[in-house]
């Protein structure tokens, strides 16, 4: 019989993070987020005046996604540009009035499905601590670094 991977860890964390991706999104659709903008209004949200190059440098972005999707969001009205006070060539971010109105109902939509992620995992392994997984995801993400950037590196250049 072929070994089809199963049981392998890599398997599931692939499918388990497209169900949750596909999930949120179908969730976020109701307040006109999609899956791939909700992240940037939490962490604009959090640090107000946060440039593009900075969002970029923490978070093992793209940088032609960042771009693409602080565009999307100052169309929709949820996020504003203006000149960085420390660095005249930079932008600074800031959600508008209206982005502000939806942080609360993304931290919602983020909060029920944690919840619901806490109690499956309670139910089948009522000794599990999430806080644990959360920590082991996190190594995991940053095992082989910006995957970004080496995959660039390693591109001949034209």
């Amino acid at each position: 019989m072929i070994d089809t991977g199963d049981d392998s860890l890599v398997k599931w964390l692939v499918i388990a993070g497209r169900q949750v991706s596909q999930h949120l999104g179908q969730q976020l659709a109701q307040i006109n987020v999609s899956a791939s903008q909700y992240y940037y209004l939490l962490k604009i949200h959090d640090n107000p005046g946060l440039t593009q190059k900075e969002l970029i440098e923490v978070e093992f972005i793209n940088p032609s996604n960042v771009t693409r999707a602080i565009k999307q969001l100052v169309d929709q009205g949820l996020v504003s540009r203006h000149r960085s006070a420390a660095d005249k060539r930079a932008q600074a971010l800031q959600l508008t009035a209206e982005g502000q109105k939806m942080y609360p109902e993304i931290k919602a939509i983020l909060d029920r499905e944690e919840a619901l992620f806490r109690q499956v995992t309670k139910k089948q392994f009522p000794d599990f601590e999430t806080d644990q997984l959360v920590q082991i995801l996190k190594s995991f993400a940053r095992l082989h670094g910006d995957t970004d950037k080496t995959s660039n590196e390693r591109k001949p250049s034209k």
